[in-house]
Order: C-alpha cells, then structure tokens, then sequence
C-alpha cells in the first residue's frame, strides 16, 4: 500500500505498480517466503502528453519522496517497439501491461478513490497457479518465443520458487 500511495501522488495519467513488483510478492506469499522486494519496483503509466525524457524527472522524484525502494519508470507510450519494430503502438497502460512476456509478468494495481484496482489483460490464473508460460504475441513464431526462452533462461525463477512451472503454450 506505500508503494500505491507514493504512485498515487505522482498523479501520473494511468499510473500503475507493475510486473515483477506484483508477480513475485505474490510469488512469495503462494510459496511460504518472505516478502521483500526482490528487485526494482516497476512504475507505468500511459500519457502521450509526455516526453520520454519525463521518465527520469519522475524518477528522480520518486526517489525523493521514496528512497527505501529501487524505482523503474515507464511511459508506456515509448515502449510497443522495445522487442519487434512492428509491434502495434500501444493504446493504453492496460494494453501495454497486456503485452509484457509472460503472463504472470501482465498484473498491474492502482488507487482509485482509496481503493485497490487491478490490471489483468490475461488474468491472474496463471499467477496464482505459480504457471508461466508466454502471451499469445510472443507464441507466434521462433523469434517472438526465443524472446521467451532468454528471459526465463535469465531470470531463474525456478531457483527461488521451485514449484513454479514454465511452459511455451
């Protein structure tokens, strides 16, 4: 709830905790372990009135008002060509949330008037069921699923949650 309340008064347009900040607290609570955050708290936010060089200002504030936490900012309206150049752009937060690897990776919250929403363009099935496997885009063919391949090859979840099953479909 800090972390929601500090990204709550940077009153960014659409703006989300995201990703791994999400996944993995959930992740660790499914599993018994501690909560701690294991690694950057991932901020998003959709607001094409924004240059991309506004990431770093909010960043900065962010540590500012927060410097217990590893921030990482994103205006998500940069972000649809960061793999494949011909990735549609983006139309909203939720849309971009929508298009991170894998699924369980797809969760977002924010406040509304004091409360929780989420954001869950494939669900959270998968989340809670400690499944991982890639979104449809990244099933369509070798070079979308090698992306896939690196990414849980890197991060190891396994390691820390050996429970977790990854799957390509």
């Amino acid at each position: 709830m800090t972390i929601l309340k500090v990204i709550d008064r940077c009153h960014l347009r659409q703006g989300a905790l995201a990703a791994g900040s999400i996944r993995n607290t959930v992740w660790q609570v499914l599993s018994h372990q501690p909560v701690q955050l294991m690694s950057d708290v991932d901020v998003v936010f959709f607001d094409p009135d924004r240059p991309a060089s506004d990431d770093l200002k909010i960043y900065d504030h962010l540590v500012q008002v927060a410097p217990q936490f590893n921030w990482q900012v994103k205006n998500e309206v940069y972000m649809a060509h960061y793999n494949f150049a011909d990735t549609p752009e983006f139309t909203s937060v939720a849309d971009a949330i929508g298009h991170f690897v894998e699924t369980p990776t797809c969760v977002g919250a924010y406040l509304a008037a004091g409360e929780v929403k989420l954001i869950a363009p494939h669900g959270v099935t998968d989340l809670l069921a400690l499944r991982c496997r890639p979104i449809p885009f990244y099933q369509q063919d070798q070079q979308h699923l090698d992306i896939f391949r690196e990414r849980m090859a890197k991060k190891q979840w396994q390691q820390r949650w050996p429970q977790l099953q990854i799957s390509e479909k």
